[in-house]
């Protein structure tokens, strides 16, 4: 029984001694301290967890924007419209862009942290290195397409006035060439009249004296181009040539019904006049 007693005191003593440290501020102290330190691991471990994330996707971003690179390079050997380049690199620089505004961020936040992050900070200045390098070669490549647009407005600029100068020279060669038909025309213009001296007196082609008129009235005469006309026929049984044409450029055939003058030499039968006046009878 005394034994009994003596464990039950012993028992007592302990709680009542335990309750009494739990009570104590420095035991409280301790336990804040400990709760603090886990939230602080809790909170380093997703600050950690966020950066790599971040990292991550900048990595994987900047993989996508090289194979986009690789991807324009060959399209722009391929004559790729200049257009759809330059919208690919505006895209890949708006994502550069939001590149550097998540490092940036994450920057910020490993600054003021008070801890060790040493890994991290020489990771993103990796990572930013990159984005410089990239930003850089977006702006060369954006500097070339408008270099190269320039000089296609330059050659565009000047085929527009080669094209110009060329449809001014077409224009005076057709201007040239027309003139040069309507004189050839006008110098292959001849005219013929058969008619009996009465009709031939009243048309004003002969005079009271039976005299050719050295200035007769053209719209009396038959136009033809003498380079077509071979021969001319006349209504009659004869036929007297009255203007002065050459003898041996012609010769008179009568087919009993008409008769055909038959030019065998055209330029010659021409030489001296232009305008044919014959007599039928």
């Amino acid at each position: 029984m005394k034994r009994t007693l003596t464990i039950l005191s012993v028992a007592l003593v302990a709680l009542t001694l335990s309750s009494c440290v739990e009570k104590s501020k420095k035991y409280q102290q301790l336990m804040a301290e400990k709760d603090a330190v886990v939230l602080e691991n809790q909170n380093i471990e997703r600050e950690y967890n966020a950066a790599l994330g971040i990292i991550s996707d900048v990595e994987n971003n900047l993989s996508a924007i090289r194979d986009a690179e690789g991807m324009m390079m060959l399209k722009n050997e391929n004559n790729t419209q200049r257009d759809q380049l330059n919208s690919e690199l505006i895209q890949i620089k708006e994502q550069m862009a939001v590149n550097r505004a998540k490092l940036d961020s994450l920057s910020n936040v490993l600054d003021k942290s008070n801890k060790d992050r040493s890994y991290l900070r020489n990771t993103i200045k990796k990572l930013q290195a990159q984005i410089e390098e990239k930003e850089a070669t977006i702006a060369q490549m954006q500097e070339q397409l408008a270099q190269k647009d320039q000089e296609i407005a330059g050659l565009n600029t000047q085929v527009n006035n080669l094209n110009e100068d060329l449809s001014k020279v077409n224009a005076k060669n057709d201007e040239q060439s027309r003139l040069i038909a309507e004189q050839i025309l006008e110098m292959n213009k001849v005219y013929y009249f058969g008619a009996s001296k009465k009709e031939l007196k009243e048309k004003g082609i002969l005079t009271s004296k039976y005299i050719l008129r050295s200035e007769v009235p053209a719209e009396a005469f038959t136009q033809v181009d003498k380079r077509e006309v071979n021969e001319i026929a006349f209504e009659g049984k004869k036929v007297k040539v009255l203007s002065a044409h050459p003898v041996e450029s012609y010769t008179i055939v009568n087919n009993g019904t008409q008769v055909v003058l038959q030019i065998t030499n055209p330029e010659l039968f021409w030489s001296v006049t232009k305008y044919l006046v014959a007599i039928t009878k």
